[in-house]
């Protein structure tokens, strides 16, 4: 039988390698580097909430208007929108 200990040893490697490769896969769909999603993005909330980011900002069958409400209607992606944006200046 596993202790405690040992299921959350699994569960920390299971979030480490979960957090990785959303940083590489984000990082290979960006401009960004692995580096900076995992600043922009460190827990999993955060991960959702820019990867729901980027799926509105490229949805081509919205106007910017439309985008610009998606974002403002759900909570977090201002927050991410603002870490994305720091990175550009």
């Amino acid at each position: 039988m596993i202790d405690s200990q040992k299921w959350e040893e699994i569960r920390r490697k299971a979030r480490e390698k979960t957090e990785k490769e959303f940083a590489s896969l984000a990082a290979s769909l960006t401009r960004l580097t692995e580096e900076e999603i995992k600043e922009i993005a460190p827990q999993r909330i955060d991960q959702d909430r820019l990867a729901h980011f980027m799926a509105i900002v490229k949805d081509g069958t919205r106007s910017n208007e439309e985008k610009a409400q998606a974002i403002r209607d759900t909570e977090g992606l201002v927050v991410i929108a603002v870490k994305l944006l720091a990175k550009l200046i």
